[in-house]
């Protein structure tokens, strides 16, 4: 968490982005708030927030920079496409819009190449961008042509009420860690019938290779890794739409 802290633009810039310690404030405070840092490799460059109204489609870059220091070395831009890609596939996504201080240096040229356009609408002193998702599928869509539903289910050795939230704390944890995972319900079975099972998981992934990444997640492995100690029985169907 320091070195995210440490993270900061050119002086000439600050007038363009808070640092992060303000945005890691503001985010403790906004339940909407996704944050993340960027990485390269094991090196911190930058950090990203995003402000998500699921509900309505919209989503807004509240925060982005990354380092002076790391700056020209196309990490902005990679960060930024990976992160459009996962904007692209959350629930009801139909734009994504940002902000930017009008100015010589502003960043503007940056997020039209993107594929940003200006709305000519003010946001107090800044300037409103906006991409447009609603009717274009990911690129992974358009090979695949549909979503994969991943349907679990478990049988419990110990089904006591201690058993059961003890497995649902660890099956919950797969949600917010895993990118291709576009939604996950888990329930419990309320019917006790010595054959029925205790759990159930469906995951909503964006593709085959979605399915694949979320498996192959160490987040994944190390739940399911338990579930497996703690299940007698463990059914799966993998079904697209």
């Amino acid at each position: 968490m320091h070195d995210i802290l440490k993270l900061s633009v050119a002086p000439s810039q600050e007038k363009f982005v808070a640092p992060n310690s303000y945005s890691l404030a503001e985010a403790l405070f906004e339940p909407k708030a996704w944050y993340r840092a960027v990485y390269a490799d094991d090196t911190p460059v930058g950090f990203m927030m995003v402000e998500e109204d699921v509900e309505q489609g919209k989503y807004y870059l509240w925060r982005f920079l990354i380092d002076a220091q790391h700056q020209g070395k196309g990490y902005g831009y990679q960060a930024m496409q990976l992160l459009i890609e996962r904007v692209r596939r959350r629930p009801n996504a139909k734009e994504m819009t940002l902000s930017y201080v009008p100015d010589e240096h502003s960043p503007q040229g940056f997020y039209q190449k993107l594929g940003f356009v200006d709305t000519g609408e003010m946001d107090d002193d800044e300037l409103q961008m906006r991409l447009i998702f609603e009717g274009q599928p990911t690129p992974a869509q358009e090979l695949a042509g549909s979503t994969v539903t991943h349907t679990m289910l478990f049988k419990l050795k110990d089904a006591s009420v201690e058993g059961r939230a003890a497995a649902l704390q660890q099956l919950r944890s797969l949600q917010g860690s895993i990118p291709s995972l576009l939604k996950l319900h888990i329930g419990t079975n309320f019917v006790n019938a010595a054959a029925n099972y205790d759990i159930v998981l469906i995951a909503t992934l964006d593709d085959r290779a979605g399915l694949e990444a979320y498996q192959a997640h160490e987040t994944a492995q190390a739940v399911f890794a338990y579930m497996q100690t703690h299940c007698s029985h463990i059914a799966v169907v993998d079904s697209e739409q």
